[in-house]
């Protein structure tokens, strides 16, 4: 049993790490995720632990990343949310612990 990272069974992504496309609640007020659907289970966010944004690429034709992320502690575990805002689309990219 592993401690304090994410077992294999954990990564939303298995084999290569990729993250695993969701269904997110937000509230527009608060600009937060307030809840999220993974592994047929709703998740309320209890708290945002941290936000960072990545910005890169934005000089090369077809390299551009632009994405929002979110850590937050739902359902007593933490997981790590990310908003792609040039595809639009939510994925958990982590759960931790």
């Amino acid at each position: 049993m592993s401690r304090g990272g994410a077992t294999s069974s954990d990564k939303p992504g298995s084999g290569g790490g990729a993250a695993v496309p969701i269904a997110v609640t937000w509230d527009e007020r608060q600009r937060l995720p307030v809840a999220f659907a993974w592994r047929r289970r709703r998740y309320r966010v209890e708290r945002v632990l941290e936000t960072w944004i990545v910005e890169t690429g934005w000089w090369k034709d077809g390299g551009r990343v632009s994405s929002s992320h979110w850590r937050v502690r739902a359902g007593g575990r933490v997981f790590d949310l990310r908003y792609d805002r040039i595809a639009k689309a939510w994925a958990l990219e982590r759960a931790l612990n």
